[in-house]
């Protein structure tokens, strides 16, 4: 999906987790096999609507499998008037090659 708010776009080549709060969005199943370390898992919209606002002064990004999801939360919750929250447009299984410290159960 091709998101309308590219400026809320982040690459993977130009991800840092310490510069974001990383909300998973995947399902609990697949965040529970593997994560990204810092990720909190959370995959209702509404939640993460009431996270984001409660959390004014952090980025929060969002992360799925390939980003698609992600885009598509962040462009729903930037029309809710949400203007903290980005998505992250990467392949989950490139993470561990980026260097991105993945947990896995």
């Amino acid at each position: 999906m091709q998101s309308s708010y590219t400026h809320q776009l982040v690459d993977l080549g130009h991800f840092n987790p310490k510069d974001y709060r990383v909300i998973d969005i995947r399902d609990a199943e697949s965040y529970h096999k593997a994560h990204l370390k810092e990720a909190i898992h959370m995959d209702d919209l509404n939640a993460i609507k009431r996270f984001a606002l409660e959390h004014p002064q952090e980025r929060i990004i969002l992360q799925c499998w390939r980003g698609n999801t992600a885009a598509q939360y962040a462009n729903a919750l930037h029309g809710a008037g949400v203007s903290n929250v980005y998505f992250l447009k990467a392949d989950f299984d490139d993470f561990k090659a980026s260097g991105l410290e993945v947990l896995e159960n």
